[in-house]
């Protein structure tokens, strides 16, 4: 499945981005935000297939939307340098590219907050732009991603926040075996000593809905080296999003987000955060990329909102789970190891939002712990379709249980894939181990509650 995301070596001639960038004007759903259909999934990708036949299908949809990407991202590194030239008393940016003026329809609509993640996407993307790679360029692509830098850790050069994350990720194991296979696939487990002794300590809760005591560690105090690059919508600085370096990742790139840090917002999902975690799922497109959240009482360690941001290649076990309906827009996982709810978000996430916000405002309501999984994958309502799945356990309390030797049964755990602390109970776990501790954690009156929630959808 994986393979099936694999980048295509597509030539792309002068006259095929052209063709591309005005077949991409007729399209606002595909790059202003303030379309309405902006977020569908499900749209996007017909448009991507759209252009594609348009060639016999000699390429596929995928090719076109990492093709349209790379035009974007070029589009967003002039526009920066071309306006940041015009604001001092220097020679104005002068720009090469064939592409300017017919690409001069995306500064339509509110392109913000794209934007500015389209720009850290240049040094990635670089090779497959058009941008020139002379030592000046080179010089001046440093200063680029040097500016999207925070304000509060503008004077860090890309080498010292690159050394950092060197030093942060360098101790972790990357390596997950697959342990024996479950009914719904291998579950992942890998050795990861320093997230059980140089983590944070954990605080612990006593409900799901504890106020955030200023006075505790919140993620406002951390270090400017922990922070990677924040997300801004209209220079507001009360809806600034952080994206942090997890100190004691579960696995490399293991990263935080962090929605609107400033408000210091307690560890309880809002609809506003929800919509920035799918909207960043959705923009991103990558089927190794997943989010996860703990509430309180699930093994959530700070009081501060936040989600993780983590990459994994691997198809884990919830992944390959079936899926039934229970009502509506709300679904169940099948003979899961732990009952859990599931939501296909395939069109526009406004529209997903209300459902899932319903549901999680009934387990606060209800004082229950709930963890929540995000990935990409197959729509169980179309599987030719992409789909962002949102799966939400509800469980029991780890109130007073913050300290597990071995391991924490959070949202990545239930999900599939564990990371072990101690090398001694890593060597000898097996797979009824790790199945007979995530059954512990599922909550007993999930049938119940299924039937008590249904008058909502």
């Amino acid at each position: 499945m994986i393979s099936d995301f694999a980048k295509e070596k597509v030539l792309w001639t002068k006259k095929m981005n052209l063709k591309l960038v005005k077949f991409m004007e007729t399209k606002p759903h595909i790059w202003n935000r303030k379309h309405p259909k902006y977020t569908s999934v499900a749209l996007r990708n017909k448009t991507y297939a759209e252009f594609a036949d348009k060639y016999g299908n000699v390429f596929t949809g995928l090719a076109v939307k990492d093709r349209w990407t790379n035009i974007r991202t070029t589009f967003a590194y002039n526009l920066r340098k071309l306006t940041n030239s015009l604001k001092g008393d220097g020679e104005e940016y002068k720009i090469n590219w064939h592409l300017w003026d017919a690409c001069q329809f995306l500064r339509k609509g509110n392109q913000s907050l794209a934007l500015s993640a389209l720009e850290n996407e240049h040094e990635e993307s670089k090779d497959l732009t058009d941008t020139p790679t002379s030592d000046k360029d080179a010089s001046e692509e440093e200063e680029f991603l040097e500016d999207n830098i925070n304000g509060s850790i503008s004077n860090m050069s890309c080498k010292s926040l690159a050394n950092n994350l060197l030093d942060v990720f360098k101790g972790v194991q990357n390596d997950v075996f697959g342990l024996e296979n479950t009914k719904h696939g291998k579950i992942g487990c890998a050795l990861n000593p320093n997230r059980g002794t140089k983590r944070r300590l954990p605080q612990d809760f006593n409900n799901v809905c504890t106020p955030m005591d200023d006075d505790k560690f919140n993620f406002t105090k951390v270090p400017t080296k922990e922070i990677m690059f924040t997300l801004t919508k209209d220079n507001k600085e009360s809806e600034k999003h952080a994206i942090l370096i997890n100190v004691s990742p579960l696995n490399r790139y293991h990263s935080l987000l962090c929605p609107s840090i400033y408000k210091r917002l307690p560890q309880i999902v809002s609809q506003d955060s929800l919509k920035l975690a799918l909207e960043i799922m959705l923009f991103i497109e990558d089927r190794e990329l997943k989010v996860a959240f703990n509430s309180q009482c699930a093994f959530a360690s700070v009081n501060h909102l936040h989600y993780h941001l983590l990459f994994e290649h691997r198809t884990l076990p919830v992944e390959k789970a079936k899926c039934k309906q229970i009502k509506g827009s709300l679904y169940c996982l099948e003979d899961y190891i732990v009952p859990a709810f599931y939501f296909d978000v395939t069109q526009v996430i406004d529209e997903a939002l209300p459902p899932i916000s319903k549901l999680l405002v009934c387990l606060l309501q209800k004082s229950i712990p709930h963890n929540i999984f995000i990935t990409l994958g197959q729509s169980i309502k179309d599987p030719q379709q992409n789909a962002i799945r949102v799966f939400i356990w509800p469980r029991k309390s780890c109130s007073g249980m913050m300290k597990l030797a071995a391991f924490s049964i959070a949202a990545c755990e239930l999900a599939g894939w564990f990371t072990m602390y101690d090398i001694l109970e890593f060597e000898d776990m097996k797979r009824e181990g790790l199945e007979e501790e995530l059954a512990k954690w599922k909550y007993d009156g999930f049938n119940e509650l299924c039937e008590e929630i249904k008058w909502l959808f």
